[in-house]
């Protein structure tokens, strides 16, 4: 407790208050607990999520490549939490996720490609989706709403601070704990929905296969059409780091309810955190 304490003050007092955010979001945009403006609003139109889907199931859909071993239309009728990229799934159309869900797209990943890329993949999304509700980052609430996308559908925003891994701290959606992987929000929003029993689809978690290993294929499959040059800075020891803190949050989170079960279909997966369930066992 007293290593953990050290550490903690080296890195508020000797690290620049900058830096410090940075490494603490995993390269996400964070807000201090002090910077409070627009936390409270969020929080108020938060709650009329809260525990509203006590009585069912959920699937969140994930966009590992182990979705490909999977009967996706086995979903259809299910509650499901779509992230980014899967709505160019063959089967997204018969699936019709209630929520989608984002990372802060501009501010954080804003320095690795081009604004436009991102604009004509946010807009290319938005005509895809169905009637999904959109969970999305407050710093790229402007650029959204400047480019009059996801107009026609509820946006639910939220922010991101700071998390030293107490597992007291209450789910609001003012304060989501720092994220490095768009998946701990999506089962953020899970938890604190209420669902009965959230199972986790693609959630393979294999980025030492690379950083980009996902279902699709990114030069022809996504508009952004992601690179591994300029993704230099995801070596060995950063995706160790990755997988430890998104694994503790993943902790922290089953720790409300242990009601999280692990239904992907890769033998290899990482995730050890959850009941490992299978897939066809289910419908």
């Amino acid at each position: 407790m007293a290593a953990r304490n050290i550490k903690l003050l080296i890195k508020k007092w000797l690290l620049p208050p900058g830096i410090s955010g940075f490494l603490s979001a995993g390269g996400h945009a964070v807000v201090s607990q002090e910077d409070t403006s627009h936390i409270r609003e969020l929080n108020k139109k938060g709650t009329l999520l809260s525990g509203i889907h006590q009585d069912e199931d959920c699937f969140i859909l994930g966009a590992g490549p182990s979705i490909r071993q999977q009967d996706l239309r086995k979903l259809i009728g299910k509650a499901v939490i779509s992230v980014s990229n899967t709505y160019v799934h063959e089967h997204f159309s018969y699936i019709k996720p209630r929520y989608h869900v984002l990372p802060s797209v501009f501010a954080s990943h804003g320095r690795v490609y081009e604004e436009h890329k991102f604009l004509d993949w946010l807009s290319d999304m938005d005509k895809n989706l169905g009637a999904a509700q959109v969970v999305l980052h407050w710093g790229d609430k402007e650029k959204i709403e400047q480019n009059a996308i996801f107009t026609g559908r509820k946006c639910h925003w939220v922010e991101y601070v700071p998390w030293n891994e107490d597992f007291s701290t209450p789910i609001e959606f003012g304060r989501i704990p720092n994220i490095w992987s768009v998946s701990e929000l999506a089962l953020t929003l899970a938890v604190y929905c209420g669902f009965r029993k959230i199972y986790l689809l693609g959630f393979d978690h294999d980025w030492f296969n690379g950083p980009l290993n996902y279902f699709f294929d990114t030069q022809t499959q996504h508009k952004v059409k992601p690179s591994t040059d300029r993704l230099g800075y995801a070596d060995a020891e950063y995706q160790m780091r990755r997988h430890a803190y998104i694994f503790k949050k993943y902790k922290y989170l089953n720790s409300f309810k242990q009601n999280i079960y692990n239904a992907n279909a890769n033998p290899d997966s990482y995730v050890d955190v959850f009941p490992k369930v299978d897939f066809n066992s289910l419908f």
